[in-house]
């Protein structure tokens, strides 16, 4: 019984020690800004035989985030504020090959509103680098450009000098991608914009000259004008994604080759990655419908920063990523240079 007491606390203080380690030099973050809304130009419509102002009026931005984040930085990264806002964009925090072996990860919750619009942006992933392999595991929902997917991408690894060689396998499981229900729904000319309406649960009247609209019995447009330009492709829209959720949450499985080359001094700086994704398998019915005769269907992930100090005043730099996940381009770039007086 003492033995068996013995070794029960033994792993007890393993499972704490490894607790300890993993969450060793993470930092918990939180932050909330608020800002001016954008404002947007003058709107008038026609009514009757005057005028009315429908400006959109935004009310303030905000970002309120919460998470927690252990990465090691690059060599060519350094922390310039004390506090982590969780809004910062390091480039480096894309690539599969980190700048440590062990466990990495991040997980960054925003409730955001941009000029009146609300989405819930949210980046999740956990990464383990070992000298021969590397497993990542990562759930992105970014609202803002409609990307939402889940991630299991394992490969072994081979490392030459600077250069570092992956390849492995990545399972995906997505929202459906690459359909448009409506073009199944309707097709033109067969029926008008008046009908397409008209199944969308949109109701006419006609009233002093000018077609009238009402939804659920609630006035919204006083003429067709006003109805095709502010309503009509909401309703196109909202269709849409009631057909997506529909089908559900789609799943594949995809080939993953990846190269890396990193090499840093005080005077120059290069880190460039590429994932290749060339190979694709869909395991369910509306799985994304790759055209496997043409270049188009590559999906990738890419990614470069680029420093030269060319004296102790004058600098360059360029920092960029492009990804592409089923024909959705995700991309950012930065680019300029320092000059030091003194």
């Amino acid at each position: 019984m003492k033995r068996i007491l013995l070794i029960l606390c033994l792993i007890s203080i393993c499972a704490n020690a490894q607790i300890e380690n993993f969450f060793k030099y993470s930092t918990f973050y939180s932050s909330a800004t608020v800002g001016s809304p954008f404002i947007e130009r003058e709107d008038y419509i026609a009514i009757d035989k005057g005028y009315e102002d429908v400006t959109t009026i935004h009310k303030y931005d905000y970002n309120l985030t919460f998470g927690i984040r252990k990465i090691a930085r690059m060599d060519y990264e350094y922390k310039v504020k004390t506090w982590y806002y969780g809004t910062e964009k390091a480039v480096a925090d894309n690539v599969l090959i980190g700048n440590a072996l062990g466990w990495e990860y991040l997980a960054n919750f925003s409730f955001i509103r941009q000029r009146g619009e609300k989405f819930i942006n949210q980046n999740y992933w956990l990464r383990y680098l070992g000298e021969r392999c590397v497993t990542k595991l990562q759930y992105v929902d970014n609202q803002r450009v409609d990307l939402k997917y889940n991630s299991f991408d394992t490969r072994y690894r081979v490392s030459k000098g600077n250069w570092d060689f992956t390849a492995g396998i990545c399972f995906r499981m997505h929202d459906p991608y690459g359909i448009n229900p409506i073009e199944d729904f309707w097709t033109p000319g067969e029926s008008t914009f008046t009908q397409l309406a008209g199944d969308f649960g949109y109701s006419t009247q006609y009233v002093q000259g000018q077609w009238h609209w009402f939804n659920n019995e609630e006035l919204i447009a006083t003429s067709n004008d006003e109805f095709f330009k502010h309503y009509f492709g909401d309703a196109v829209a909202s269709f849409n994604e009631r057909e997506l959720d529909k089908l559900g949450t789609q799943k594949d499985l995809n080939l993953v080759l990846g190269a890396a080359y990193y090499k840093y001094t005080n005077k120059f700086w290069l880190h460039a990655w590429a994932n290749v994704l060339p190979y694709h398998y869909g395991l369910d019915d509306y799985s994304f419908d790759y055209d496997q005769e043409s270049i188009e269907w590559m999906e990738w992930d890419t990614g470069l920063v680029f420093g030269l100090r060319i004296n102790k005043h004058f600098g360059i730099f360029i920092e960029g990523t492009h990804q592409r996940f089923w024909m959705k381009p995700l991309y950012e770039c930065k680019f300029g240079f320092n000059y030091l007086i003194f």
